[in-house]
């Protein structure tokens, strides 16, 4: 199997392809891709790339991977494969086939991440003796539809007494301005791009982000200035939040505490959906935030990590598992 080749797909193999994902990924995720521009997530989307492996009708895996540019020039490969057996042997000659397809030397420091399956096996062996590590990753919470409940939410009213106001872009035919998005994008870049796994945003992301049926966007200001924000998108059962960033000079104000009461009394409440959120195993503010948002844990989820610097060759590993040569 570890000789099947890999198709880019174009226009042509897109139909397999959806068909394909719509028949083996996860739930959840299926309930995603119905409502998605599956053209425009997987081919117009910059750094976006869909790879079906072996006969493009009939693929025994397929890879979806976005390459991003972090602010510091590392490029962040966040990869997922899956298998149409669902089967370990499967994952492995996918994982070797596409590894061995990448550049042997990295022409610019390269972050690889390939996220774990809840409904497939990972292939554990293979990725360790490529040079991946698993990691803790996000850490999955969950509040019941429903507005705010006693001792929720508990520093929202120092913010507004602070002086922080709130508005929800929730309608497609009203969408944010530029200088929003521009915002948006650039508070995105200054917190969650600091702590060195994310890749930057820019204004086009955001509001293509809010361009999917049922998202939304919340915003904090202070003194004309946006604070911070929640991006979130309706799921089949759920509601889904994409990010809550703050930036920094505005921690601890109680201001993400206000946009997530705003989310419970007209985003969750109203649509009878639960909100879903998750967090870094390592961001602690964020896991404190959405303990007071009234949200319990349900699930952690790993990822594989692989970082390569500029210039350095990315190694196969052991013999006994090495792929044919890149071409």
């Amino acid at each position: 199997m570890n000789d099947l080749p890999l198709t880019r797909v174009d226009d042509t193999t897109l139909p397999a392809f959806a068909a394909f994902l719509m028949a083996k990924a996860a739930p959840d995720v299926r309930d995603y891709l119905a409502k998605t521009d599956l053209r425009s997530l997987f081919l117009d989307r910059q750094g976006a790339e869909a790879w079906l492996q072996g006969d493009p009708q009939a693929p025994a895996a397929a890879v979806t991977l976005v390459r991003a540019p972090r602010h510091d020039g590392c490029i962040i490969v966040s990869a997922q494969i899956l298998t149409a057996s669902g089967g370990l042997a499967a994952a492995d000659a996918c994982l070797e086939v596409f590894l061995d397809r990448e550049d042997r030397i990295a022409p610019a420091a390269r972050l690889y991440r390939i996220t774990e399956q809840t409904h497939q096996p990972t292939p554990a062996a293979r990725l360790a003796a490529r040079g991946f590590t698993r990691i803790p990753g996000l850490c999955e919470y969950r509040r019941p539809a429903g507005p705010p409940r006693p001792g929720e939410f508990v520093l929202a009213d120092q913010a507004l007494d602070a002086g922080y106001g709130l508005a929800l872009f929730d309608d497609p035919a009203q969408p944010p301005d530029q200088a929003v998005a521009d915002r948006v994008a650039a508070i995105h870049n200054r917190t969650l791009g600091a702590r060195g796994s994310v890749a930057d945003w820019t204004a086009d992301v955001v509001q293509g982000r809010l361009s999917q049926p049922g998202s939304g966007l919340i915003v904090a200001r202070r003194g004309g200035e946006i604070a911070g924000h929640i991006l979130f998108q309706q799921m089949e059962g759920s509601i889904l939040v994409i990010e809550a960033c703050l930036a920094r000079a505005h921690w601890r104000s109680g201001a993400v505490d206000a946009m997530c009461r705003l989310m419970a009394e007209r985003v969750s409440a109203p649509r009878g959906l639960d909100v879903v959120a998750c967090a870094d195993v390592t961001n602690a503010a964020s896991r404190r935030a959405m303990d007071r948002a009234g949200m319990a844990l349900i699930a952690e989820h790993h990822l594989w990590e692989c970082r390569i610097g500029a210039g350095v060759e990315m190694f196969p590993g052991p013999a006994v598992i090495q792929g044919p040569a890149p071409a």
